[in-house]
């Protein structure tokens, strides 16, 4: 939904197209919360997945023997190849929150009070399936920096 919804109405009888439209936008917001939590399903099978094959190609590697230096620039280099792990756990987090159940407080004989509890849910989950494709995103920056480390140094 968005914050238009408070916009007036223009007047006038309504064409085929202009029903088209509200009939979309009706069932567009009737169908937001199992499209949010739908896309959160796929981060998190998305983001499960990536870690798995992660962690086999660290496993299979000989990424310990490679390590040969010593000190704070070991610990640094163990920190860049967890670093991708950290951020997609990080977004398998947000989405499962997209599932969270919440208490949400309405009168169903209030149509604002119902839009406004609407709203809520949505933008609840809205904001946590924006930070979870921000930290898969992020994930992809030190696994390219790792890559590029691997081939190049180790």
């Amino acid at each position: 939904m968005s914050e238009g919804d408070d916009e007036p109405v223009r007047g006038g009888s309504l064409t085929k197209l202009d029903r088209f439209w509200l009939e979309t936008a009706r069932s567009a917001a009737k169908e937001s919360v199992a499209a949010l939590e739908e896309a959160a399903k796929q981060l998190v099978s998305v983001t499960s997945l990536l870690q798995a094959i992660y962690f086999a190609a660290i496993s299979f590697s000989d990424l310990k023997g490679s390590l040969v230096v010593e000190g704070e620039i070991r610990w640094a280099l163990v920190l860049l190849f967890v670093l991708p792990i950290v951020f997609w756990l990080a977004s398998l987090g947000f989405a499962v929150l997209v599932f969270k159940p919440e208490t949400y407080r309405t009168n169903l004989s209030s149509p604002d009070l119902a839009r406004l509890m609407y709203r809520e849910i949505v933008g609840y989950k809205h904001r946590q399936l924006q930070r979870s494709h921000l930290f898969l995103l992020l994930g992809f920056v030190p696994l390219v920096v790792n890559i590029v480390l691997y081939l190049v140094w180790i």
